[in-house]
């Protein structure tokens, strides 16, 4: 390596350049020693500094150049290697992460799993020790019945309006319908006016009373056929507003019934196999109907006698075949928010990815309900009911065993190749059923723990209270005045 001298430079600059000359020079310029002295003109802006250099005239250009060009490539070189370092080091790290994107299931930490309008939980319930209000009309209780196809619905939906011990009890008859079969209709209202009750006629003048009740048997569908849960959440609280303007801020209890997927899958399919299809069924979703985009498994088309198309007759292979069948994961699928996934468009993102959001979402809303109960669990079902609300049913509810039900008879008739794939067809039932189990006997857990009567609770439910017949209600002599789906009750006059 060749030596320099060190030699002192004068040089006199303007204040006013040092600084961009400092900008331009930047890591070029490396003093060692570095002084300022007052230049003779004081003020003039000139200022007047020495240093310590090396003395370069020495060195030929051919050194110097070879020198420059040492340092800069070094610099170059290291600084290469620093940005090569980070750059991979960004991808593998991103590589580490995107297995774990694909396989993250939908939470509640960044799903927007929103809460329908003054809808109560079980856990508000709970924690703020309030019961449901039927004593006032201005409480603007409402009870909302999901009611999910082949769950036991109907039976526990006629508990809903003729079983349970009230002040006031539904008003219930049969009416005829167009097809001229005699169906169900009450009319369930709070303990408010003039009614008539089995004693003959009752006054109380705070006034005319509400409905407490929105299901199958005191509203009608009013918002569809068999509303699932996106359908009743965007509908309900519009339709009574809009019925009964005088009542304020309604609170909305949101209830439901649930069966194990298999068998409640081989249910729908005998029930469509006699005829049924639910082919007035919305399925609104998006603020549209998609009824008409769904393709139908059967064909749609009227006879010369006007009766609709149905699948009557269908074999269980032909029901499984359909892949737009609606029973393959149906209570996942009505519970869920649907507006989440884009509706029944299916093509705006992945299966896996629609599934896991269903699934979620479903097993969210089912958290938030203030009660649901299982097929398979009558007994803790009736308790949890009768302790959630504070109201008492006159009749137990029946425990069927599978012999009794016609899904029962035909599952033990298959072959067990067949309940595997009707099982896997239905898996997100499956998972949404088996988190349903441990939710209602947890619950079951919280309420007996805090309930001082426990004991005396279940010896009554295992016992007969009350009977009823329904054939006492269709005896009933009743004044109809048109479409009692949804309308007040008529009043009885003092004169």
């Amino acid at each position: 390596m060749e030596e320099r001298e060190l030699v002192t430079a004068v040089v006199v600059v303007d204040d006013d350049d040092e600084e961009k000359d400092e900008e331009d020079e930047g890591n070029d310029r490396d003093p060692l020693i570095g002084g300022q002295e007052q230049g003779a003109d004081g003020g003039n802006g000139r200022r007047r500094s020495t240093r310590l250099i090396y003395d370069n005239s020495r060195i030929d250009v051919k050194s110097r150049s070879r020198s420059k060009c040492s340092v800069r490539q070094i610099c170059m070189s290291l600084l290469g290697l620093v940005t090569s370092s980070v750059v991979i080091f960004i991808l593998l790290a991103g590589e580490k992460e995107e297995p774990s994107k694909k396989t993250l299931a939908p939470g509640l930490d960044y799903m927007d799993f929103k809460q329908p309008k003054n809808m109560i939980s079980f856990q508000e319930i709970m924690e703020d020790n309030f019961s449901f209000n039927l004593s006032s009309a201005a409480s603007g209780d409402v009870m909302v019945f999901l009611h999910m196809q082949k769950t036991g619905g109907t039976t526990f939906g006629k508990h809903l309006v003729q079983d349970i011990d009230l002040e006031r009890p539904c008003d219930c008859h049969r009416r005829r319908n167009r097809l001229m079969r005699r169906k169900l209709k009450c009319e369930c209202f709070t303990p408010n006016g003039r009614y008539k009750d089995k004693n003959g006629e009752v006054d109380v003048t705070e006034g005319e009373g509400r409905n407490w009740l929105f299901s199958r048997y005191s509203t009608g569908w009013r918002c569809g056929l068999h509303a699932d849960w996106t359908e009743l959440t965007g509908c309900v609280d519009n339709y009574l507003s809009g019925l009964e303007p005088e009542v304020g801020e309604r609170r909305y209890f949101y209830i439901t019934f649930l069966r194990d997927p298999v068998q409640r899958y081989l249910s729908e399919w005998k029930h469509v196999k006699r005829g049924a299809t639910w082919r007035k069924a919305e399925l609104r979703c998006g603020n549209k109907s998609w009824a008409d985009e769904v393709p139908k498994c059967y064909k749609e088309t009227q006879d010369e006698s006007g009766e609709w198309g149905n699948w009557q007759g269908v074999s269980l292979k032909e029901f499984m075949a359909c892949e737009t069948n609606l029973a393959v994961n149906r209570q996942t699928r009505m519970l869920a928010d649907l507006d989440l996934v884009d509706c029944y468009n299916t093509s705006t993102m992945t299966l896996a990815k629609r599934e896991a959001i269903m699934v979620a979402s479903a097993k969210t809303n089912l958290e938030r309900m203030a009660y649901f109960g299982l097929t398979e669990e009558q007994r803790i079902s009736q308790y949890l009911f009768e302790e959630t609300f504070n109201l008492r049913f006159k009749q137990n509810f029946e425990q069927l065993t599978s012999e009794d039900t016609h899904s029962g008879s035909t599952q033990d008739k298959l072959d067990p190749s067949v309940l595997l794939k009707i099982s896997q067809m239905n898996h997100l039932d499956a998972e949404l059923h088996r988190f349903a189990t441990k939710l209602l006997l947890q619950r079951f857990k919280q309420l007996s723990e805090t309930d001082t009567h426990f004991s005396e609770h279940m010896d009554r439910l295992g016992q007969e209270k009350y009977k009823f017949s329904w054939a006492d209600i269709e005896d009933e002599n009743y004044d109809d005045d048109g479409d009692h789906s949804g309308g007040k009750p008529k009043l009885i006059s003092k004169s």
